[in-house]
């Protein structure tokens, strides 16, 4: 019998300072600014499962205001310390591990991505007593300069690597801010490597583009929907089927209208059937806390090693600047 759940992916913009001007409300900032984005994921999401990106330094804000969401991961800390992923859900989080990229791009050209630690979320979450499915979360490396795509397309290849690593045989679902799109037919080559490599199936476009995501094939594209950054793709396995249902785009906004983000979070319903035997973990672990000390030390260490580089790397403000931004291709 088939079931159904929602999961949604979440940019909220929670960069120090730089974060409060990514929306267009500038009323409500900092701790205050994300804990309105929490009230309002905790009302108006309709989601069992929430993956945020950017979720750096005021993440205990917008952990408090998610009240109805028992199930969290626990910030690894702030900028240049975290990563900005996690997880808010209504099913059991398990298993927990952090991944960095193994290749960046910039400290102050492109989009400045080896100030912070973008990567990989990734975890087992029991979307119903016994079945299991592996959940990634991700933020790959932004801008569409030839440097940043290169960085991007060996982001994909290292989550297609996890993924096609993996010692037991689940479904899979990833989502996260993608900072690319097939359209864009770049380098970056999100179909070779997620669809064709990692055998992932991409929400959007079975919903509203008929299935494909190889752009090299223009001449049948014709989606109903524009695609954006953020995605949510899945792949079938370990006795459970998963389908997209429906897929589309919400924008939180106030009273006036005016955003909290400069994302649109992104929406999809998942159908599931168990088919055969569950493929379950060997082990379960809860989400633990970091310890706050090492964190303080690990982020005042990697604070000043980053100040450094980014006077070793003042070259970069001369990089070639013509290279349209990804985020020109948001909806």
């Amino acid at each position: 019998m088939k079931k159904t759940f929602n999961i949604m992916t979440y940019n909220v913009s929670g960069i120090p300072v730089i974060g409060d001007g990514q929306g267009t409300q500038k009323e409500i900032k900092g701790n205050a600014r994300m804990a309105k984005i929490g009230e309002i994921l905790c009302r108006d999401s309709g989601c069992e499962i929430i993956g945020v990106a950017e979720d750096f330094n005021h993440h205990p804000a917008l952990a408090k205001a998610m009240k109805s969401y028992e199930y969290q991961t626990f910030s690894k800390g702030g900028i240049p310390l975290g990563d900005g992923l996690n997880i808010f859900s209504k099913v059991p989080v398990y298993n927990v591990v952090r991944n960095k990229w193994r290749k960046s791009f910039s400290y102050i050209g492109g989009s400045s991505d080896r100030l912070a630690q973008k990567g990989i979320l990734s975890s087992v979450v029991e979307i119903e007593k016994g079945v299991y499915i592996d959940l990634y979360v991700v933020h790959t490396d932004a801008s569409n300069d030839p440097k940043s795509v290169v960085a991007r397309r060996d982001n994909f290849h290292q989550l297609a690597d996890m993924i096609n690593s993996r010692k037991e045989d689940r479904a899979i679902i990833v989502v996260g801010d993608f900072n690319t799109t097939f359209c864009l037919n770049a380098e970056d080559e999100p179909y070779e490597i997620l669809v064709k490599k990692a055998g992932l199936t991409d929400s959007w476009a079975e919903i509203h583009n008929d299935g494909k995501c190889d752009y090299k094939n223009e001449k049948d594209w014709n989606p109903d929907l524009k695609e954006t950054l953020d995605r949510v793709m899945y792949k079938s396995g370990g006795g459970v089927e998963l389908k997209a249902e429906s897929y589309e785009y919400v924008e939180f906004t106030d009273n006036e209208g005016e955003t909290y983000t400069d994302h649109i979070s992104t929406r999809a319903r998942i159908s599931y059937e168990v088919t055969g035997v569950v493929s379950a973990p060997e082990k379960l672990e809860k989400p633990k806390p970091a310890n706050k000390f090492l964190q303080f030390v690990k982020t005042a260490g990697l604070t000043v090693f980053t100040l450094v580089m980014v006077i070793l790397h003042l070259y970069e403000l001369l990089y070639d600047k013509k290279y349209a931004d990804v985020k020109d291709y948001m909806p």
